[in-house]
């Protein structure tokens, strides 16, 4: 055995570790350590080796020791270094609306088109792999059209708020050092206006509250991020936990 770490190291702080049995590696040239596997960030890994964390990329490793190391990576998705960091950016912008006639009194019935931009920057000195970002974006629903709520506004009726959300997922993604994911939703919201003649006599109007942007490395939440439109909505509103292509609520 080398008295010396003969790979390219340097020391890091991990949590959440998984640790393996103290296993005899070989590097590229033939040379050999004993260490134990601790954590993995991208394409690096993180051994535990005469009581110090190295960080080490896996090409430098054996084509044996690279399938094993993959191999425990695969059945322990959640042991990662925790030197992860983003920032986040998103936005809505909202088009003139679709009109449609209305089923009742000459209501009308507006749909709105919106675009909400988002971006999850890697702010962190190790690349993302294979994150699944989810989004859910929330709406307070006055404007209902299952069972043609809508068109009962026009006979009085109170107006009613919902949570709509609008959930997504990108899966099996990767984001360079530095680097950035861009993505977008569009989707439809609703504005009635109920008019007898000339005359307004009531309207309602979906309001966008905001969305929650999370990022995860298999079952573990890495980071979450927070946007109001109406940031006092915002506050209250709780992570749903909707699966794309559920009912909204």
């Amino acid at each position: 055995m080398i008295k010396g770490i003969v790979f390219s190291l340097w020391v890091v702080f991990v949590n959440f570790a998984v640790f393996t049995e103290a296993r005899m590696f070989t590097d590229a040239k033939g040379r050999q350590i004993e260490a134990e596997l601790v954590a993995h960030a991208g394409e690096k890994i993180v051994i535990l080796r005469s009581g110090k964390k190295f960080t080490v990329p896996i090409t430098a490793f054996s084509q044996i020791d690279q399938k094993f190391i993959r191999a425990w990576i695969s059945e322990n998705p959640t042991a990662i270094d925790v030197d992860y960091k983003f920032r986040f950016y998103a936005d809505t912008e909202q088009s003139t609306g679709r009109q449609i006639d209305g089923a009742a009194y000459n209501d009308k019935v507006k749909f709105k088109d919106n675009l909400y931009e988002m971006i999850v920057y890697n702010n962190g000195s190790t690349e993302v792999v294979d994150v699944t970002i989810r989004y859910e974006i929330y709406v307070a629903d006055f404007v209902v059209m299952k069972g043609n709520r809508y068109a009962r506004l026009a006979s009085g009726a109170d107006k009613v708020e919902q949570l709509e959300v609008i959930a997504g997922e990108l899966k099996n993604q990767s984001i360079p050092v530095k680097g950035r994911l861009d993505f977008e939703r569009k989707f439809s919201t609703e504005f009635y206006i109920d008019r007898d003649g000339s005359s307004t006599d009531a309207t309602a109007e979906d309001k966008v509250i905001g969305v929650k942007i999370r990022v995860y490395k298999g079952d573990k939440l890495l980071d979450e991020y927070t946007s109001g439109e109406d940031s006092d909505r915002m506050e209250k509103v709780t992570w749903e936990d909707q699966k794309p292509g559920e009912q909204e609520r």
